[in-house]
């Protein structure tokens, strides 16, 4: 390529470059109070009122239950919802010098109580009702806990009350459980990437991690999962020294690093044994499929054998109707004319028969009578 062509092309991701820039700021859409219900109203761009509506009617009762985690700490007040078509707007409906990652698409400002959220990334359409109790879980734990809360517990949080789930986190989960590459939870924090990605270990760990707390009861039993009170007095117990570590202790009784090992065997356990469900799980859809395939198989072969019989049973009833008829015809009266008189010997027999009853003899005393008609 030449000097010339470099420049140019240079010169063209320069422009596009500041054109990207510049788009939020000349195309910024419009936004109109849409819903609202409690401490929540929905601004929303025109055509998306009905949406807003549900966001609004469904951000109420979010709200109310992630607030349950948050035992005797600051809570919203008000919360402000900004939403969007397409997630390339976020940048230009966000508060005034925030701005927005380019691969969002939904955005928290706890200390502001605003979230941003988009309808669609390019033309692939989000669950914008996930995204907002993710975003929810963000507003109330920066309210509740302001700067004491790390990185990974917000995200996890965050996750433990939108019902996200995602295949390429499981998978990334199971491959640190086989192959290692757990992430120690001193830098857990500086592991998170500019972009956030399904798969990458820090948000898969960070889940993971704060779900294992969540589900923990007081002792090390699985059968004491605690009703969420351990998890509930963690959290009010980092709002109100900002320590982790004393947290832990007050509401698990052990500290926060013996937590996390505690989460890596659990996590080595399920994973582990994984495989061996799954193969269970094969096996067990395999034998149904054989029954089902026996089950139809065997049915089939009825439908086949009850037609069989059914055709067998027409032949021997039209059988029997033929040789009643047979008997019937073997066993009736000739049919063969009989003529209405018996014609003399001698007499012929084309002869208009005397219309005299009873036998007569023509006046010839020498001449036999006639036989009597027949009727």
């Amino acid at each position: 390529m030449t000097m010339r062509a470099r420049t140019f092309a240079w010169l063209i991701t320069v422009v596009m470059t500041l054109l990207v820039w510049a788009r939020p700021a000349l195309a910024a859409p419009q936004l109109s109070e849409a819903a609202s219900r409690g401490r929540v109203t929905v601004y929303a761009e025109s055509g998306l009122e009905s949406q807003a509506a549900k966001l609004a009617e469904g951000a109420e009762a979010a709200l109310t239950r992630i607030s349950a985690d948050l035992v005797d700490l600051p809570r919203p007040r008000r919360i402000e919802v900004r939403l969007v078509r397409d997630s390339s707007d976020l940048a230009a409906v966000a508060p005034a010098g925030r701005g927005a990652p380019p691969w969002a698409i939904g955005v928290a400002y706890p200390d502001l109580g605003i979230i941003s959220i988009a309808v669609r990334r390019n033309a692939n359409l989000v669950d914008p009702m996930s995204t907002l109790k993710h975003e929810l879980g963000h507003i109330a734990l920066g309210v509740a806990l302001g700067a004491r809360a790390p990185h990974w517990l917000h995200e996890g949080f965050a996750y433990q009350h939108s019902g996200e789930w995602s295949w390429d986190r499981t998978e990334t989960l199971a491959g640190m459980a086989w192959f290692g590459g757990v992430v120690s939870l001193d830098e857990l924090d500086r592991t998170f990437p500019r972009e956030e990605l399904p798969a990458h270990r820090a948000y898969a760990q960070s889940y993971d991690f704060v779900g294992f707390l969540s589900r923990r009861g007081r002792w090390e039993d699985k059968n004491d999962d605690g009703d969420r009170w351990p998890f509930r007095r963690f959290l009010t117990e980092v709002g109100r020294t900002g320590d982790l570590d004393s947290a832990a202790k007050i509401a698990f009784g052990r500290p926060l690093r013996e937590l996390f090992e505690e989460w890596r065997s659990d996590l080595t356990n399920r994973y582990m044994l994984m495989p061996v469900g799954l193969l269970g799980l094969a096996l067990w859809i395999f034998c149904a499929f054989l029954l089902t395939l026996a089950y139809w198989r065997r049915r089939r072969q009825n439908r086949k054998r009850m037609a069989q019989w059914d055709l067998e049973e027409q032949q021997r009833l039209e059988a029997e109707r033929a040789e009643t008829a047979a008997r019937a015809a073997a066993l009736a009266p000739s049919a063969v004319f009989a003529p209405s008189y018996v014609p003399w010997p001698g007499e012929d027999p084309l002869a208009e028969p005397d219309e005299t009853d009873g036998p007569t003899s023509d006046g010839d005393p020498n001449k036999p009578a006639r036989p009597p008609w027949i009727n």
